[in-house]
């Protein structure tokens, strides 16, 4: 375990088309050597960076050209690892002459000019189908400057992937990206990934990550968004790039803080995962219950329901009934406006005693209508107490889920829940659950979206607004709507929100405000789970691959 900080230097590179590849090379060897000059320990290169990322054959017909270029390219790359003294990774096509495959690679290199290893991107995106084979190896390399972990571009879209990397102990995983955008004007370019999937990979793992990227355009149709950035252990982006310039981030990185895989005085991320209940996640596709559905689903006759997620004030213990009463005028108020789910952020601490006292409510609310709301409670059923998510219709309590990665203030107060992630059926779409901090885990959203839920209701009590990105993430990753209201009871600020599979905020409430936010959801989004042509975010992952994740031996711990 190293303890030491290290120098990494994200290179940000023009995008150029293959005819320009002596350009390119030129440029490329040019920027490595001014970044030299900051004595790196490291510098890395975005994906593809030589000759090009597209390399359709009405261009490059004959690919063992590409191979004699880009062998000569790495050998050039090697050079100047060993005069720099210094670790290089860069990303470009591999052509493997004794298969006549093409993979889109990830090279490290030492200080010495000696290669330590390869990363073969695992998630292709787009077009990368048309040349590229995919690789289902996650290796990290224990090198004298820390041990490192590689993807590819969209393999961050993948929580997969970078877990699979953090539980092999990587201390810094380094992203070679094309991160391909669009819009009226340079300087609000960006991606998906940038703005909240790899901060989120980062702050999931407690790992650091570094990101290089290109800008401007191949093909004239291709381009990229530039924001090359460095995201901390906590999910903070600590330096980012423009979106339209060449540039050279250089930042010390102390590794670590990748070794604190703990939120302090909550849970430790590592330790509190529960493998034995993530099979779900190495199952083949075909045996998955969204691959059996996925026909019927999008067939399916089901209302596009419209949803809230409600924010109310905690009262004084003296003051329940009139808390009572402002469950029930929100119910009425919502009704008023054809609101079909109503999605209660977390009440106060109450004693287990009045939570039958609630729950009767909401069924009497809901007895002559088709209303759906879900409350989070305590429960007590014989001598044990958990913390469970209720879903209550037609006057019934039609769904539970108990919390089954507690907290450490809750290890001595709830049992954990051994449910295994059940989604439910309802009129208005599949249903999954996950409780605070569970939503961390990016295995949990997976497991539920891998059983066909639709939406993803997250009930969490959160100071600080990291569910935001998570939520958004989630979305994005899975392809599902996720509800997430946030109570605003004591330190919590609120700002519930409703992601779209896009990983779009489509509602969202104020900060600390006794308020509700509405929004559509349109099922038939988180039924198609085309992320864009011939990259499909479910079934396009190798299970077969992540089987660490089920393990509960790790090289981390």
């Amino acid at each position: 375990m190293n303890n030491y900080t290290i120098r990494v230097c994200c290179l940000q590179v023009k995008a150029r088309p293959f005819s320009e590849q002596t350009e390119n090379k030129e440029n490329i060897l040019q920027l490595i050597a001014q970044a030299a000059r900051c004595e790196p320990d490291l510098i890395m290169l975005p994906e593809c960076v030589y000759p090009c990322y597209f390399l359709s054959s009405r261009i490059i017909p004959d690919y063992k050209k590409l191979g004699l270029l880009t062998t000569e390219f790495v050998e050039e790359i090697k050079v100047c690892a060993r005069n720099y003294q210094t670790f290089i990774a860069v990303g470009f096509p591999e052509y493997i002459p004794e298969t006549d495959f093409l993979y889109n690679t990830a090279l490290l290199i030492d200080d010495e000019g000696k290669e330590v290893g390869r990363y073969r991107k695992s998630f292709l995106w787009h077009f990368d189908n048309n040349w590229f084979k995919n690789d289902s190896n996650y290796p990290v390399f224990d090198t004298k400057i820390g041990k490192i972990g590689l993807f590819i571009c969209a393999d961050g879209r993948l929580p997969e992937v970078a877990r699979s990397l953090s539980l092999r102990g990587a201390e810094i995983l380094l992203d070679l990206t094309n991160w391909i955008t669009s819009g009226l004007e340079r300087k609000n370019w960006s991606n998906p990934q940038v703005e909240y999937m790899v901060p989120t990979r980062a702050l999931e793992n407690k790992v650091w990550i570094a990101a290089a990227n290109k800008v401007g355009f191949e093909e004239n149709s291709i381009q990229y968004c530039g924001k090359s950035a460095f995201f901390s252990p906590e999910g903070e982006t600590i330096m980012m790039a423009s979106t339209d310039e060449e540039e050279i981030l250089a930042q010390d990185i102390d590794l670590s803080h990748s070794h604190q895989k703990s939120i302090p005085g909550v849970m430790d991320l590592f330790q509190s995962r529960r493998p034995e209940l993530y099979h779900y996640l190495t199952s083949p596709c075909s045996e998955l219950p969204i691959y059996r559905n996925s026909k019927m689903q999008s067939n399916k006759d089901t209302k596009n329901p419209f949803a809230a997620v409600i924010q109310i004030e905690e009262p004084l213990d003296e003051a329940f009934s009139t808390y009572l009463a402002k469950m029930e005028d929100f119910f009425h108020t919502l009704a008023e406006q054809q609101v079909d789910i109503l999605s209660f952020a977390q009440f106060g601490d109450f004693p287990a005693s009045k939570s039958p006292i609630i729950l009767n409510l909401f069924k009497d609310l809901t007895k002559t209508n088709s209303r759906l709301c879900t409350l989070v409670l305590p429960e007590k059923e014989n001598s044990f107490n958990y913390k469970t998510f209720f879903i209550i219709q037609s006057g019934k309590i039609i769904a539970k889920y108990r919390k089954t990665h507690l907290e450490l203030d809750e290890n001595g107060i709830f049992n954990q829940g051994e449910n295994e992630f059940p989604v439910f059926e309802t009129q208005f779409g599949t249903i999954g659950m996950m409780l605070d901090y569970e939503g961390y885990f990016p295995e949990i959203a997976r497991i539920l979206s891998l059983k066909g839920a639709d939406l993803i209701i997250w009930s969490v009590k959160f100071a600080r607004d990291e569910h935001l990105k998570i939520s958004q993430t989630r979305s994005a990753e899975n392809k599902v709507f996720i509800l997430c209201p946030n109570s605003i009871e004591q330190e919590f600020n609120g700002h519930s929100i409703i992601t779209a599979p896009s990983g779009q905020i489509i509602a969202g409430c104020l900060e600390k405000a006794e308020i509700a936010s509405v929004a559509s959801l349109s099922l038939c989004l988180s039924r198609d789970k085309n992320i864009v042509p011939g990259t499909n975010a479910i079934f396009d992952r190798q299970p077969a691959s992540y089987q660490l994740l089920t393990s509960k031996k790790t090289l981390w711990l």
